[in-house]
């Protein structure tokens, strides 16, 4: 089936900020899109199951935010440290231990009940978002379960810098992964120290395994923000943020698979978007190039088990024809990715244009 929407093809996301539960909430909407973020869930008695949870195909992430102040010796409540973490081990267990029955929503989809047995994968994520120091040992474990404590500058550089659903999962798996074989872990300077180690050693912590401690030192945020191979990193990024524009038109339309459409395209990490909006682009200028009114210009590619069709149609090509014609490549692109089980189509204009519709096509 295919659907189109009409968009602004110079949008882009901006990030306002508040505090506490709404800082978070709005950071999480813009690096997981508001579909997968469910604020506030609701336990039977009406109470709250946890401040976020974000589910992601198999993955849900549960969030505790918690708006803290500094004693007067300039440390952080310990106790307050605790009590997020008992929210989040209590709130674990009652979904999946307990299986109690939560309701969950958001702003674009009705009251729905969470079935665990869909969540292949969990995190737990502690967000200390009030004053708190920079000095912070990370991650904790709870129940038996590693929870991720983070500062409100954490929270917000973290979400900025690994601003897909899969770059975000992957630096946690990374960090749970090392985790079992350190016997503590100190970050001086915050998480921001941490995340910039795991930058610069190509997304990886391998090098602080197997350390009965570990102290990761401050600096080396600041390091990786003026090397010049990481500015040219961020400038070349830049145009991968039209695919997340297309992300968020498939979400404004009217598309009866709007919600699988649209998992498709956010399962891209930040450079997988990178080469899939550069493609896009290259196809719609040598479209707009050689654009006539009856003409049609197509791309096909393929990458992580999803084969992308773009078909790019002139003005006088009626809406049932670029349906068609775009339905059609699907299908002959299936047999020539037999690998792949999902075929996705977008179509739009030939002409660039301020404002431009798409249209999209999925075959699973």
């Amino acid at each position: 089936m295919s659907s189109q929407h009409n968009v602004d093809c110079g949008h882009e996301y901006r990030l306002r900020g508040g505090s506490g539960e709404e800082f978070v909430a709005e950071l999480a909407a813009k690096t997981f899109l508001i579909d997968w973020c469910f604020p506030n869930p609701k336990l039977p008695n009406g109470k709250e199951l946890c401040d976020l949870l974000v589910i992601f195909e198999g993955t849900a992430i549960i969030w505790q935010v918690k708006n803290t102040k500094l004693r007067n010796d300039g440390s952080i409540d310990l106790k307050a440290v605790d009590k997020n973490l008992r929210q989040l081990k209590g709130a674990r267990r009652r979904v999946f231990n307990l299986r109690t029955p939560i309701e969950i929503q958001n702003a674009r989809r009705q009251p729905e009940r969470l079935n665990p047995d869909l969540i292949e994968e969990v995190f737990l994520v502690s967000a200390m978002v009030g004053d708190s120091p920079d000095l912070l040992g990370a991650p904790i474990e709870i129940g038996g379960f590693p929870c991720h404590v983070l500062a409100r500058d954490a929270v917000e550089i973290i979400l900025n810098e690994l601003d897909t659903i899969s770059d975000f999962l992957a630096y946690l798996r990374e960090k749970e992964r090392v985790l079992p074989s350190i016997g503590s872990i100190l970050l001086e300077g915050g998480e921001k120290e941490l995340l910039a180690h795991y930058i610069l050693n190509e997304r990886s912590l391998a090098d602080l395994e197997n350390h009965s401690g570990v102290y990761v030192g401050e600096g080396a945020w600041d390091d990786l923000q003026n090397r010049p191979e990481y500015q040219a990193k961020q400038e070349a990024d830049r145009i991968s943020y039209g695919w997340d524009s297309m992300i968020d038109a498939v979400h404004l339309g009217a598309h009866p698979q709007y919600e699988r459409i649209a998992r498709e395209m956010a399962k891209l990490n930040r450079f997988d978007r990178r080469y899939m909006s550069q493609s896009f682009y290259d196809a719609h200028l040598l479209a707009h190039q050689c654009a006539a009114p009856r003409m049609t210009f197509k791309r096909v590619g393929s990458i992580k088990g999803t084969t992308f069709v773009f078909l790019f149609a002139g003005d006088a090509v009626a809406p049932f024809e670029r349906k068609a014609t775009l339905e059609s490549l699907c299908f002959i692109a299936r047999g020539m990715y037999l690998e792949n089980k999902t075929v996705l189509g977008i179509q739009t204009e030939m002409l660039f244009r301020p404002e431009c519709s798409y249209a999209w096509c999925l075959m699973e």
